[in-house]
């Protein structure tokens, strides 16, 4: 008797054109495990912009930082 499959996880990261600010992301498809967080940002204090979310709503804000600005980015982060 075989076990079942394990799902597969995605990860990715994405350079925001006008901030510089790379954003990694990582989730399972058809799950809400997905977290988006600025990769480039200080080791001290991780800042997160989405944690347990829809892949549909990561994918949708990092459409959104597209044309934010660094600071304003931050800003969204929650701390």
């Amino acid at each position: 008797m075989e076990g079942r499959k394990p799902l597969a996880k995605v990860e990715g990261r994405r350079r925001m054109r006008l901030s510089g600010v790379t954003v990694a992301y990582r989730g399972t498809p058809n799950l809400d495990d997905w977290v988006a967080y600025i990769a480039n940002g200080s080791r001290s204090k991780k800042l997160i912009l989405a944690d347990h979310a829809s892949e549909r709503k990561v994918k949708g804000l990092l459409t959104r930082l597209q044309t934010l600005s660094r600071k304003e980015i931050e800003k969204l982060a929650k701390g």
